[in-house]
């Protein structure tokens, strides 16, 4: 079986989170890169064994982004910790011992590099590298202000900062690399839009989770409306793209697009290699999450409640699904879907998973991991299992914080 990458989460100028996770083995991970899939249909998983398999809810944690790989769920505690939880028994292996800080930007990704198996994560204070087995920390590279959620190729872990600058760390030793600086070129605010509003506690730029194909890294700058494509070896600018909004949403990488979210109510398609629009598909309210794409359509999420099938040869779009709206709130989407053979996997904010019929975007099944709870993460798959990370629901205070494992098939 063959996966695609899936995800993004975060709400409207607040801050829930960056989502920067590499992607290994069979694990598809939130803030990974959007590989090809073929367009021949398989068999679809009915819904009729999907569960919640163990709930991990430890008292006072604020569990914001997951990831897996190996058989261990690694989650971010945006109390200051990294937990590593057993995929199988959801029994604890470790809990990070460094206070981490994460009031800002913060993601975490597993390094692809098998010679050097650590877990990175991006904070308040800078990159942090932790022993993916034991949790011990391996190196800290400080960074004033802090970065976001990184992205992580064989060689280096980048990530973009709060001060202004895109950073590459070695590996091994977290030695800087190179050094990007985005703020001496950054466009005019677009017509009604304000950058000061959309920067936090007077940090001079707000980025967004890295992602990387291991040629490119890629990145959202939240306040200056565009995009940035940079090689990972010298950091030099590829291009940049400017939309009409804001950027909450990691970007995702295709075969031969990328694909860019925007508070404009747009999913634009560029074009990997010469950075020019190719097609923009306008929906209903603003996109904050991440496409996924395959041989030929691409799959998002808006905040209009709707998951939409494009067709990347023109910008058509094929069908939409409408999930569930709540009164008061809509049905915002953060997250990026997944894709398994025939299925589009999808998290609704309002705390439901949908799996639709990716031809004809007919409903299969949904169901409801925690009640009362949101979901604030991207969906993350190993095997049988599906993994989330939920929050108490906003309005009204109720729900709880835990990390889940759903068995979807």
């Amino acid at each position: 079986m063959r996966y695609v990458a899936g995800m993004s989460s975060g709400r409207l100028v607040s801050q829930l989170g960056e989502i920067g996770i590499a992607a290994l083995a069979l694990a598809i991970v939130l803030g990974t890169n959007a590989v090809a899939q073929s367009d021949a249909p398989g068999p679809a998983p009915t819904g009729q064994d999907t569960r919640v398999i163990w709930k991990y809810a430890p008292k006072g944690s604020s569990f914001n982004a997951v990831t897996v790989s190996k058989g261990t769920v690694f989650a971010l505690d945006r109390e200051g910790k990294v937990h590593a939880i057993d995929a199988k028994t959801g029994k604890v292996q470790w809990t990070s011992g460094d206070d981490i800080p994460m009031g800002y930007g913060f993601g975490l990704t597993v390094s692809p590099n098998q010679m050097f198996p650590a877990l990175f994560v991006g904070c308040d204070k800078g990159f942090y590298a932790l022993d993916r087995n034991s949790g011990k920390k391996l190196w800290h590279t400080a960074i004033d202000l802090g970065v976001a959620g990184p992205a992580c190729t064989n060689a280096a872990v980048i990530a973009g900062a709060w001060d202004g600058k895109v950073y590459a760390c070695a590996l091994a030793t977290g030695k800087i690399l190179w050094e990007h600086e985005y703020l001496e070129d950054a466009p005019d605010d677009p017509p009604g839009l304000d950058g000061n509003n959309a920067r936090l506690r007077g940090r001079p730029a707000r980025p967004r989770t890295a992602t990387t194909d291991g040629k490119m890294v890629l990145l959202s700058i939240f306040d200056q409306c565009r995009a940035l494509a940079l090689d990972v070896s010298t950091g030099k600018r590829l291009w940049s793209y400017n939309t009409k909004g804001w950027m909450y949403g990691t970007p995702s990488i295709g075969p031969n697009n990328v694909f860019l979210g925007s508070q404009d109510d747009h999913l634009y398609a560029i074009d990997k290699e010469m950075g020019k629009l190719m097609w923009k598909v306008k929906t209903g309210a603003r996109v904050e999450g991440g496409a996924t794409s395959t041989e030929r359509f691409a799959y998002f999420g808006s905040c209009d409640s709707h998951l939409y099938a494009v067709d990347q040869t023109v910008g058509r779009v094929v069908w939409k699904y409408a999930t569930e709206k709540d009164p008061m709130s809509g049905g915002p989407i953060y997250s990026r879907p997944v894709v398994i053979e025939d299925t589009v996997y999808l998290a609704s904010f309002h705390g439901k998973v949908y799996a639709v019929n990716r031809k004809s975007g007919e409903l299969l099944w949904k169901f409801q991991p925690l009640a009362k709870s949101e979901i604030n993460s991207d969906l993350v798959l190993e095997g049988d299992r599906m993994f989330l990370t939920t929050r108490k629901d906003g309005k009204l205070g109720e729900g709880e914080s835990a990390v889940v494992a759903i068995r979807w098939k």
